[in-house]
């Protein structure tokens, strides 16, 4: 079963790391609506992008700067 890795950093240190099945994340796509995957999309969250580098078995990565508690961290979400 392939997975969507996301990594979290502070600093650019890891801060967490976890993986996401790849059927959860194509589930997500048909509950979601539209507009929800289009705003994630113009954040840097491209799902079908994802999606379409894990069935080809393409690299894909992302990233995107988020602040969280007050603190600036980079989210990056990847298919290897």
């Amino acid at each position: 079963m392939s997975k969507i890795k996301i990594e979290k950093f502070v600093a650019g240190t890891l801060e967490s790391s976890f993986g996401v099945p790849a059927f959860a994340v194509s589930v997500l796509t048909q509950l979601l609506p539209a507009s929800a995957i289009s705003e994630l999309a113009g954040r840097g969250i491209d799902i079908d992008a994802i999606l379409s580098a894990q069935k080809l078995g393409t690299a894909y990565s992302s990233s995107i700067e988020v602040t969280e508690d007050g603190v600036q961290k980079t989210v990056v979400i990847s298919v290897a």
